[in-house]
């Protein structure tokens, strides 16, 4: 069978090169979720899991909004950008470029258990899904993680470097880690529901992240580089090959991972072009529906391999 997993990671408003607006705006969540997003999936028959950074959980406008696609089916989840959050949350950030795998270990963990205590006071239960800001998680992160209750997280990104994280050993499919290797299948209690990425070329891939100069960089990556589910990136010949591709590979039951960030979805609330983006989008979840993909949210993954 075939599942569809569509992961927001659901902030505040940015703006050019991601920096921050002041004072803070919340279109990305009531235009970008509420008008845009929420009747685009109900159209496809797909169901998001909305990864809530720590000021979206303050906002009582967004609150009221993802109450309200929470009744309807979707997963609510949690994502750390560590400057909204104590210890050491900052009055006025400019942009949100902490990574967690860089705080010392009592840091993390009390920003993380910051962030689980506000997510349940604000909605009534405990989250089961997370993403790490930047995707910088490790070992130790998983380890919190599975202390703090959570089912499942989703920060890896496989064949990947992203702001000097380096997940490329990370498997494609779900698995339960390792307590010795995040990269490494295991017996933790918290599942790696990795994003869906693949190389064009696994033998040549590896060879990007070591490329110095941006406009080299850009070029190789485009001949044998990664290729992403996320339509922020990725266009209609791009899914059709890493879908096929995944197909191949994944075996049984074939889960899908896609990211994007809300805010990617209005004008002048990211760097990108928000029109192309939703095209993408389209494209996309009308591409899976065509191939008979299935919704699922991040917690339900474990329950498609008998967990």
């Amino acid at each position: 069978m075939r599942f569809l997993a569509v992961t927001v990671d659901t902030e505040c408003d940015k703006g050019p090169g991601w920096r921050v607006r002041h004072p803070l705006s919340f279109r990305g969540v009531y235009e970008g979720v509420g008008e845009v997003l929420q009747p685009l999936l109900e159209r496809y028959g797909f169901r998001a899991t909305y990864l809530l950074s720590p000021e979206v959980m303050e906002d009582p406008g967004s609150v009221s909004i993802l109450k309200d696609v929470e009744r309807e089916g979707a997963e609510l989840g949690t994502h750390l950008h560590g400057e909204f959050i104590e210890p050491g949350r900052k009055l006025r950030p400019e942009i949100t470029t902490e990574k967690a795998t860089d705080y010392d270990p009592h840091t993390e963990w009390d920003k993380l258990k910051n962030l689980t205590d506000l997510f349940t006071d604000t909605f009534g239960h405990r989250p089961l899904s997370y993403r790490a800001g930047r995707f910088a998680a490790s070992l130790r992160t998983l380890r919190f993680l599975e202390r703090l209750g959570y089912r499942v997280d989703s920060s890896f990104t496989p064949f990947s470097v992203v702001s000097g994280v380096d997940h490329r050993r990370a498997p494609v499919v779900p698995y339960r880690p390792s307590g010795e290797d995040p990269y490494v299948p295991g017996d933790m209690g918290i599942w790696e529901v990795p994003i869906t990425v693949l190389p064009k070329n696994r033998y040549l891939y590896g060879i990007v992240p070591r490329v110095p100069i941006r406009r080299l960089k850009n070029l190789i990556n485009r001949t044998f580089g990664t290729v992403w589910l996320r339509p922020t990136v990725s266009g209609p010949g791009d899914v059709r090959w890493l879908v096929e591709r995944a197909e191949r590979v994944m075996g049984d039951p074939v889960v899908l991972v896609m990211m994007f960030h809300n805010v990617e979805l209005v004008p002048g609330t990211s760097p990108y072009d928000h029109e192309k983006v939703l095209a993408n989008l389209k494209f996309t979840l009308s591409y899976l529906n065509d191939r008979g993909y299935l919704p699922v949210t991040l917690s339900e993954v474990p329950g498609l391999f008998g967990y």
